[in-house]
C-alpha cells in the first residue's frame, strides 16, 4: 500500500480533484460566465484585488554534499578496509595497510642524516686542522726566509772582512818587500858590505818577496772561499723562499679543499633532513581516515589482500545531502544564493521540506540548445524523511510577493505591436478591448496597472 505507484496514482488523482474545484471557483467567480447558449461559449474572470506571488520551479535529485576518491599513496597488505554500503563517522578509518615499508624508510632517513652529520663534523676538523697546517707554515716560512736572509748578509759581511783583510795583508807583504829592498840599496851604496852581509840582505829580501806572494796567494784563497760562501748563501735563501713559498701555497689550498668539503657535507646534511622531511609527509601513507560522516559507496580491497599506489581504492559520500537541479536561463537570472526554496520529494510527497540555495554555477549546460545552470540546494532535515542519493525532488522559490495589486489570469493578455489588451465583457453583453499596463507575473496571474479597475469582467476563451 506504499508503493511509489500508488502514491503518484493519488497525487494523480489529488491533482485532478484540484483542477476541477479551480474551474468551478472561476465559473462562479466570473457570474456565472455563461449567457445563454451564446455566453456559454465566453469563459471570463472578475479583475480582483490580491496578492501575486511569483516562483521559479525546477526538479533535482538528492546527492551527497561530499564526495571522494582515494588511490593509496603507498603499497602494503590490508590490515582493515571498510567494505561498500558500510556507513562511518569523521575520524574512523578507511583503510589501513601494513606501515613496515614506511618505518623502515624512516630509519634509512634518520641514518643518512646521522652519516651526513658525521661526515660534517669531519670535514669541519679537517678545515681546522688545515688553518693550524697554513699557520705554522707561514710561521716556518717567516723563520726560514729571516734565517736565510741573516745567513745571506752574513756570508756577505765575510766576504767583505776576507776582502780587507787579503788587501790589508798584500799591502802589509808589499811594503816589508820594498822596505827591503830599500834597505838593501842603501847598505849597498852607504857601506862596504861583506859577502856574508850581501848574502844577509838578499836573503831578507827573498823572504820579503816570499811573504809578498804568500800574501797574494793567501788573500786570493780567503777571496774565493768568502765568494762561495756568499754565493750558497745566496742560493739558500732562494732555497728557502721557494720551499716557503710553496708550503703556504700547499696549506692554503688545503684550507679550500677542505671549506668545499665543508659545503659538501652541509648540503648532504640538508638533502638527509629534505629526505626525511618527505617520508615524514608520507608518513600517514598507509592508512586513510574518513574526512566527514558518510557511507562507502565502492571498495575495491578486502583485509590481506597486497595493495598498491595508483588503483582507485574506494569511493565514499557523505551522509550530508542536498539537492541538484537545473533551471533555465529564464529562471535562473530570478534566483539568487541563500533563498529560501520548498521541497517536495517523490517518496515523501505529503511531506513539505525547506531548503536555501547554497550555490549557483556560472558554467551554462546546453542540452539541445536549451540553455540551464546547476543549482545546489541544501535540505533542512526532517525525522520523518530518510535521504537517499538519487531521490528525485520538486523545488519551489519564492521570487516575489506582492500584496493589495489588481490582477486577472494570464491567458487573458494579448499583445500586438508592443501593446498589451484585454478583451472586456460590458454589463449590456457587449465586449470592447481595452488596452493596459502590466507589472509582475507568474504561470497563473498577471499584476494590472493600469486599464482596469477591480471588478470589470475579462473575457479569457471563447471570444470569436
Amino acid at each position: 500500500m506504499n508503493s511509489p505507484v500508488i502514491k503518484r496514482a493519488a497525487m494523480l488523482a489529488l491533482a485532478i480533484v484540484f483542477c476541477l474545484s479551480s474551474m468551478l471557483l472561476l465559473s462562479c467567480a466570473s457570474g456565472g460566465g455563461f449567457f445563454g447558449e451564446e455566453e456559454e461559449q465566453l469563459e471570463t474572470y472578475e479583475a480582483r484585488r490580491g496578492s501575486i506571488i511569483q516562483t521559479v520551479s525546477a526538479s533535482g535529485n538528492i546527492e551527497s554534499r561530499y564526495s571522494n576518491n582515494y588511490s593509496l599513496r603507498t603499497s602494503g597488505e590490508v590490515l582493515k578496509v571498510l567494505e561498500e554500503g558500510d556507513s562511518f563517522s569523521r575520524g574512523d578509518v578507511l583503510i589501513e595497510l601494513s606501515s613496515q615499508r614506511n618505518q623502515l624508510l624512516v630509519m634509512q632517513a634518520e641514518e643518512n642524516i646521522r652519516v651526513s652529520e658525521v661526515s660534517l663534523e669531519l670535514a669541519r676538523l679537517s678545515y681546522q686542522q688545515a688553518l693550524d697546517a697554513n699557520h705554522v707554515a707561514l710561521q716556518l716560512a717567516k723563520t726560514n726566509t729571516e734565517q736565510a736572509e741573516l745567513a745571506a748578509q752574513n756570508a756577505f759581511n765575510s766576504l767583505e772582512s776576507a776582502n780587507g783583510m787579503a788587501s790589508r795583508s798584500i799591502e802589509s807583504a808589499r811594503i816589508a818587500m820594498e822596505s827591503s829592498e830599500e834597505i838593501y840599496d842603501v847598505a849597498k851604496d852607504s857601506l862596504v858590505l861583506t859577502d856574508v852581509q850581501k848574502k844577509q840582505f838578499e836573503t831578507n829580501i827573498e823572504s820579503a818577496e816570499a811573504a809578498y806572494e804568500s800574501a797574494k796567494a793567501q788573500a786570493k784563497s780567503s777571496q774565493v772561499s768568502a765568494e762561495g760562501g756568499y754565493e750558497q748563501s745566496v742560493l739558500n735563501q732562494s732555497t728557502t723562499y721557494w720551499s716557503s713559498l710553496s708550503s703556504t701555497q700547499s696549506a692554503e689550498t688545503q684550507i679550500a679543499v677542505t671549506a668545499r668539503n665543508i659545503e659538501q657535507a652541509e648540503a648532504q646534511l640538508n638533502l638527509a633532513r629534505i629526505n626525511y622531511e618527505i617520508i615524514g609527509l608520507d608518513s600517514d601513507a598507509h592508512i586513510i581516515h574518513a574526512p566527514y560522516d558518510g557511507i562507502v559507496m565502492s571498495s575495491v580491497y578486502n583485509a590481506g589482500e597486497y595493495a598498491g599506489p595508483g588503483i582507485p581504492a574506494m569511493e565514499i559520500a557523505s551522509s550530508e545531502f542536498v539537492i541538484v537541479s537545473e533551471v533555465n536561463e529564464t529562471d535562473i537570472i530570478n534566483i539568487e544564493a541563500g533563498q529560501e526554496v520548498d521541497i517536495v520529494l517523490d517518496a515523501y510527497y505529503l511531506e513539505q521540506l525547506k531548503g536555501n540555495i547554497l550555490k549557483i554555477s556560472p558554467v551554462p549546460t546546453n542540452i539541445g540548445g536549451i540553455i540551464s545552470y546547476k543549482v545546489t540546494v541544501d535540505i533542512q532535515p526532517q525525522e520523518k524523511v530518510e535521504m537517499l542519493p538519487g531521490l528525485s525532488a520538486s523545488l519551489t522559490v519564492t521570487t516575489s510577493d506582492i500584496e493589495d495589486v489588481l490582477y486577472i489570469p494570464i491567458e487573458a493578455v494579448s499583445e500586438q505591436d508592443g501593446v498589451q489588451s484585454v478583451d472586456v465583457l460590458l454589463e449590456d453583453g457587449s465586449t470592447e478591448k481595452a488596452e493596459v499596463e502590466t507589472g509582475i507575473f507568474n504561470y497563473d496571474f498577471i499584476e494590472i496597472k493600469s486599464g482596469l479597475s477591480e471588478g470589470d469582467i475579462v473575457i479569457l476563451s471563447g471570444l470569436e
